[in-house]
């Protein structure tokens, strides 16, 4: 397949290279010296799996690259709509687009920009990050869901889950992707804003009784809001994610390790969301709210310094 990665990040970059292992051809659209490293040595991955390297094209944008079978969005959520041009020029009326990015807003986004048939939900299971400049590494899990927006079942959807498990990444194939993506923010809203206030990895905060109750009434509180929105979460899901993060390697969320960079955090993606929708819905969500107000502070901070 011609594929595009789309935001050569952490998950991108691995999901990527693993896809350029199994023999696609594929292009990444990447920036700044992450972009430079690549394009002068390639990309090294340093996975739980085995590591290797790969040598696929790179660039700001895949305008040279042409028409592509599947592209798969891996920008932060706040920059999506900001870079539809970057890939705009490969999406032809037969290109597959999935979006591995976090939230539940993202899908119904690209499919108001390029038409709803060929929009594809994703969720990535996964503990990676862009280490340094031309290395990505691999730390746990690294499976994935996919599924045909917002529900059903498709024999592409099915196809691009055997692309995905050729290449060696373990993928289910759901037929209602869009109560899927509302489990995965169940992890989000538990852990990545106390995460990067914390400073520490997702595990360390539920091996403590004082911030394991964080983790747990935030995840409560987005089932009562998904619930409330329509979409109906069981109650032992909120256990499941706590128990298999304590049994996980270490995984450290998307926000702090963009806190630890100095970037701006997606906190209106997770905990954010979650007290908007609450919020429209009367649900109260103290904790989410305290967690958003928090990061908001500090994300001010950043907006502050980038001015």
């Amino acid at each position: 397949m011609k594929i595009v990665i789309a935001g050569a990040g952490g998950v991108g970059a691995y999901y990527g290279a693993t896809l350029t292992r199994a023999g696609h051809d594929t292009f990444f659209i990447a920036r700044g010296e992450h972009l430079a490293a690549c394009r002068k040595s390639g990309l090294q991955v340093k996975s739980i799996n085995g590591d290797f390297d790969v040598t696929p094209r790179f660039g700001e944008n895949s305008d040279q690259f042409g028409k592509a079978d599947l592209v798969i969005v891996c920008f932060k959520s706040y920059d999506t709509t900001t870079t539809f041009d970057l890939y705009r020029k490969s999406v032809g009326p037969d290109t597959m687009i999935i979006s591995l990015q976090n939230g539940i807003d993202n899908e119904p986004t690209l499919a108001e920009e390029f038409g709803p048939d060929n929009i594809m939900g994703g969720i990535a299971f996964i503990g990676s990050r862009v280490e340094r400049p031309g290395m990505v590494l691999h730390t746990a899990f690294g499976h994935i869901t996919i599924g045909q927006w917002p529900k059903g079942k498709s024999e592409r959807a099915n196809t691009l889950g055997e692309v995905f498990n050729s290449a060696g990444v373990k993928c289910r194939v759901s037929a209602d992707i869009k109560r899927d993506l509302y489990k995965k923010m169940i992890w989000n809203v538990g852990f990545n804003a106390l995460c990067a206030i914390l400073d520490c990895p997702a595990k360390e905060t539920v091996d403590s009784d004082h911030t394991r109750w964080i983790v747990r009434n935030a995840m409560t509180e987005w089932v009562s809001v998904a619930r409330e929105n329509g979409v109906d979460l069981e109650n032992d899901l909120v256990d499941q994610n706590i128990n298999v993060t304590l049994k996980g390697g270490e995984v450290i969320p998307s926000m702090l390790h963009d806190k630890r960079r100095g970037r701006k955090m997606e906190i209106e993606t997770f905990n954010g969301k979650v007290v908007e929708l609450g919020k429209s819905l009367k649900v109260d969500t103290p904790v989410n709210r305290t967690l958003t107000s928090l990061i908001r502070f500090h994300n001010k901070r950043i907006e502050r310094r980038d001015q």
